[in-house]
């Protein structure tokens, strides 16, 4: 019996508050301790930034920490149930764990009116400033736990002014939250968690807004009302007309635009116009609206999925068709009054003063002082000018106001983001590169978060990236072959961003993301500013030629196409064609993490360079960067550290140190891998997994030289190698040795899991005899000759010449230092001969070395014996081979050895023979046999279990000569005397 003509008001060209606060989100920052925010708590948005925040500093003092500690000690519940805020005319640069607070610099003392958990260890809390409260300026605010009289935390947020309602004048509401961050914080407050959806809290809190103003009108004006003849409806040929104009129905504004014709052929009926939002949405918060003609008496109702709708009464359509209209008659206003109250509902939710009131700003127009947003092509921005406007731009991207540029920040994406979809159809940039460009200098200028929305954006110039926050949700896809994205220093990289090489790019050898900073022009000074502070995470960077739509894990659509380099951090960026500018440059503190790198030939280098101009002028270092949760796939080289250490003058240049390489993930790939890890940089660490590497690879971890400098200096040394996993583990059964490869064995420290890599020895001869030279490692189980010299009935004589030599400290040759050395000075025709007597044991050796420090005595002619003899001092093994950084036996059975002799000869000029280390290995006294006796016939590695009742650890009293067994008696320790 009725029908039903629906009207959408998506094209409104009007300005309502609901059309403004679309995804609005009144949130930024984060801190170590904690973080002070002005607006609402936002979950999704806080674990994002709470490490990248430009926010106060928030500091627990000490007697909060004391206070938490001990109700987590007696397990009790703290209550912080106030949020105090003073004003201190004599502020410090930061707040202290021991601030103290004078009863008159309090101006306010707000109650908590919201507290939610974000994890185990923080938590948020809020409370509102509604317009009633004030008028008063703060520049201190704390949390507070009445009970125990306690200040838990404090910080400095900017001077605020809290204005309050007066005649004829709007209070400011004010938002406050803190975000508290202490180990298990959630549990001791009791804590609630916040709902899942992105932007609840902050949607909830708008709401509240929302509805304070909505009620508000309703109280000034009535439940609904109308503009004048707006939504009058009349008959017309048969037909009725609904008249174009505004209304307010239950205070939600409504305008529409053209007039509407309703034919309904039964008679009589309403015509209601029902008003609709849906509070549960944050992403659709504007007020629609349908005309409806029903015969039935509709009422305000929510459906199920939650959507609130409003009904009012337009007219009554008789039997006869005359029109009776049911508008209220006494709320037909004004327009110029309703636009009023319009202009301040929007200015008491976004917290502007906005100029112009009721129209777009113009050409011409003056804009007075005090105001801090713009009202342009019926959108509100966020800017603070003043004085006669110029220009404005088409874009709606900047305005000119006495002839100086000001960008402009577009509200309805929210207070602090700003999105480069703003630039879409920006037409003096037409490369989605040049536009990200460009936002990034507007939000640098305007303190705003970047925003890459998540969508797919095709670029061909580089982008550049240096003091900024950045909300990356999509994905760029870079289609020139030119370096993608550049982070130079103090960017802060969250969401969850795509880099993906264009399938339509044919070749491709550049970078795809590089962390550098190159020398830049500050107050007309060239000056260096360091690549430090970047904060880079969750970044995935993807080949195109790579089909992830078909194959989940990806398939290789053409493997010539895996090339280029993933992630770099560099230092000489003019050797990129960043700059041609030469100058000092360093990559440091950069923190990175979680990143996946698939279908590159190098996906993560660590690279200093050497000036080829003047290298001994320009030092360059990438040092103490922290990267963690690296994975990589379809790659040549894993991980690449490419350093020469050292500039031609021998001093430090070109040095990449101290870098911690944490859980790298890699995958060998059949397309392309060659290696897992290639490095010529120094005291480095790396903790990796290799999957699937085949028995056959060899070299998959390489250190090698990055200069020409002589052996022994300059060389990749120092590092750390943590092999981890499986796979790594069962390369080749038990031997590692084909594994890891040095230019210069001996310098570096390999770990791996179980007792057959815990440590490698260097090898320069074939592991057994008649086997190839692999130029890299031998398992090392145990050195038997470690610390020999301090050893009880063993003794090691040095002799020169013949002469034995006492002035000399042998301990460098024992000591597991591979940096230490025994230097000895050396004239043509020396000999140095190393006696090691070892005359309480019976030891069979299967292998002794020797390795060097820098040697600078290289010559065909120097040799070195190794002689093995037996207590009857008849040779049992000998082995001359020409000196170098390390010779070695090779597997060898020599048995019942008393004398080990090694003697360095040949040589043919003056200079330094620098002995690192002498070890030897035995296969009859080793780390399973259990304990080290005193004669040194076996080692100690684990434990002493002693399981037998009645049995223990015998000692003998050094007085008495009494012996005593050490037992336990439940869990007690005593001595028992023993009976010889």
């Amino acid at each position: 019996m009725s029908k039903v003509d629906s009207i959408s008001n998506d094209n409104s060209k009007g300005i309502s508050r609901r059309s403004f606060l679309k995804n609005t989100t009144m949130i930024a920052g984060g801190a170590t301790a904690g973080m002070f925010i002005p607006g609402a708590i936002d979950k999704t948005n806080v674990l994002d930034l709470m490490k990248h925040s430009n926010q106060p500093e928030v500091i627990i003092t000490a007697k909060g920490r004391a206070l938490i500690a001990k109700m987590q000690a007696e397990k009790k519940i703290l209550l912080i149930d106030s949020m105090i805020f003073a004003y201190k005319a004599n502020l410090g640069k930061a707040p202290t764990e021991n601030e103290q607070l004078q009863p008159n610099d309090i101006v306010h003392n707000a109650k908590i009116q919201q507290q939610i958990r974000l994890s185990e260890n923080a938590i948020a809390l809020s409370t509102t400033l509604d317009s009633d409260v004030g008028p008063f300026k703060f520049n201190w605010s704390c949390l507070y736990c009445s009970e125990y009289d306690t200040i838990i935390a404090v910080t400095y947020p900017k001077l605020t002014t809290k204005t309050v309602d007066g005649p004829g004048v709007k209070g400011n509401t004010l938002i406050r939250s803190f975000i508290l961050s202490y180990d298990d914080i959630a549990q001791i407050t009791n804590s609630a968690v916040m709902a899942a959806s992105p932007n609840f809290v902050a949607h909830q809190r708008l709401n509240n807004v929302e509805n304070s103003a909505l009620q508000a009108i309703i109280d000034q004006q009535g439940q609904d009302w109308f503009i004048k003849n707006g939504f009058m409806v009349l008959p017309f040929e048969g037909v009725y007309k609904v008249m174009a104009g505004v209304a307010y129905i239950s205070g939600h504004r409504i305008e529409l635009e053209h007039s509407r014709i309703i034919d309904v052929a039964n008679k009589p009926f309403y015509i209601y116009v029902d008003a609709y939002n849906n509070n549960n949405d944050p992403e659709s918060l504007d007020t629609k609206f349908n005309i409806i003609a029903s015969t039935k008496d509709l009422k305000n109702y929510v459906n199920t999925d939650g959507v609130h709708h409003y009904y009012c009464k337009l007219c009554q359509v008789m039997a006869d068709g005359t029109v009776s209209d049911l508008r209220p008659q006494n709320t037909v206003v004004d327009k110029g009054w309703a636009e009023a109250q319009d202009h301040q509902a929007i200015e008491s939710v976004s917290g502007l003063k906005i100029y112009p009131i009721s129209r777009n700003l113009a050409v011409n127009d003056t804009i007075p002082e005090g105001y801090n947003g713009l009202r342009i092509n019926d959108k509100i921005y966020r800017v603070i000018c003043h004085g006669i406007v110029n220009e404005i731009d088409e874009n709606a991207t900047f305005v000119i106001v006495n002839k100086h540029k000001y960008f402009l920040q577009p509200c309805i994406e929210g207070q602090s983001f700003y999105s480069i979809d703003n630039l879409e159809h920006y037409k003096p940039l037409s490369d989605w590169g040049d536009k990200i460009n460009y936002a990034a200098e507007i939000c640098r200028k305007g303190g705003l978060i970047l925003w890459i929305p998540n969508k797919t954006y095709q670029f061909n110039k580089t982008i550049e990236f240096k003091d900024i926050n950045v909300q990356w949700d999509g994905t760029l896809e870079l289609c020139s072959n030119v370096i993608g994205v550049v982070c130079k220093y103090n960017v802060n990289l969250v969401g969850n961003p795509f880099i993906v090489r264009s399938r339509s790019l044919d070749y491709f050898d550049k970078t795809m993301v590089m962390l550098t900073s190159s020398k830049e022009k500050i107050n007309g000074k060239w000056k260096t500013k360091g690549c430090v502070e970047n904060k880079i995470s969750q970044l995935n960077i993807l080949n195109g030629w790579i089909d992830y739509q078909a194959f989940s894990n990806g398939k290789v659509l053409d493997s010539t196409k895996l090339t280029g380099r993933g992630l770099v951090l560099l230092a000489g960026s003019w050797t990129a064609g960043l700059t041609e500018q030469r100058a000092h440059e360093y990559v440091w503190r950069n923190f990175v993490s979680d990143i996946y790198v698939d279908g590159f030939e190098q996906p993560y280098v660590l690279e200093a360079v050497i000036d080829d101009i003047t290298p001994n002028r320009w030092i360059t270092w990438v040092n103490g960067n922290k990267l963690h949760n690296l994975c990589a796939r379809r790659f040549r080289q894993g991980f690449t550290v490419t350093s020469p250490l050292l500039r031609p003058n021998g001093k430090i240049g070109g040095e990449v140190a101290g870098n911690t390489c944490a859980s790298l993930d890699f995958q060998w790939s059949r397309y392309s891998t060659e290696s897992f890890l290639v490095c010529e940089g120094r005291n480095n660490k790396f903790e990796l997994m290799g999957w699937d590497a085949p028995k056959t690879a060899t070299n998959t971890i390489k250190f090698l030289r990055g200069n020409t400098f002589p052996p022994g200096y300059g060389e990749a040394a120092g590092n750390i190698v943590e092999l981890y996993g499986a796979t790594l583990r069962h390369l080749n059964g038990s031997d590692l040795s084909p594994l890891v490869y040095e230019s210069n064995p001996g310098l570096n420290t390999f770990i791996a899991e179980g007792f057959q890599g815990r440590n490698l020895m260097p090898e320069s001869s074939p592991p057994t005899v008649g086997s190839t030279l692999t130029n890299s490692y031998i398992p090392k189980l145990d050195n038997f000759l470690a610390f020999i010299n301090d050893r009880p009935g063993c003794r090691v004589k040095l002799f020169k010449n013949g002469h034995i030599h006492t002035k000399v400290d042998l301990a460098p040759m024992f000591d597991f230092n591979p940096e230490s050395a025994v230097r000895l000075s050396v004239k043509a025709g020396d000999e140095y001969k190393v006696v090691i007597s070892l005359e309480n044991a019976i030891n069979h050796f299967n292998m002794v070395g020797s390795t060097l420090g820098y040697n600078n005595l290289t010559s065909d002619k120097i040799k070195i014996d190794i002689d093995l003899h037996d207590r009857h001092k008849k040779s049992v093994y000998s082995s001359q081979q020409t000196l170098k950084t390390a010779n070695v036996t090779g597997f060898m059975n020599a048995t019942n050895i008393k004398t080990i002799v090694i003697t360095y000869s040949g040589f043919d000029r003056d200079g330094k023979l620098n002995i690192s280390s002498i070890y030897g290995q035995t296969y009859n006294r080793n780390a399973a046999q259990g304990v080290m006796t005193a004669d040194g016939s076996c080692w100690m590695q684990d434990d002493i279990k002693i399981n037998k009742a009645g049995a223990g650890v015998v000692i003998r009293d050094e007085v008495n000569g009494q012996l005593y067994r050490i037992a336990v008696a439940n869990g007690e320790l005593k001595l028992a005397p023993v009976n010889k």
